[in-house]
């Protein structure tokens, strides 16, 4: 999995890379599956899965979504089961 992650959350980084996932910092301008954020800063989140122009004007059938994930008070399981199961409400 690919992941777009705030700056701050090093551990958790550290913890997604062992795993296998592919993680970089949010506002790198590059595709991600998830995006993990504490709070709310000056970071770019809409670049990240910014349709390229070239890519919106083809006839490729893409999907560009990304599932956004507030980690605040989350275990680490806990983040591991949302990314997983790819289903995440901050309501519950």
């Amino acid at each position: 999995m690919i992941i777009a992650i705030q700056h701050g959350l090093e551990d958790i980084k550290k913890e997604l890379e062992s795993r296998g996932n592919e993680v970089f910092y949010i506002g790198e301008n590059r595709m991600a599956d998830a995006v993990l954020y504490k709070e709310a800063d000056t970071r770019p989140y809409y670049a990240v899965n910014n349709v390229p122009s070239t890519a919106a004007l083809s006839n490729e059938n893409i999907s560009y979504g990304a599932l956004l994930v507030n980690v605040t008070n989350k275990s680490m399981d806990d983040i591991i089961r949302i990314l997983e199961k790819r289903v995440y409400s901050p309501l519950l």
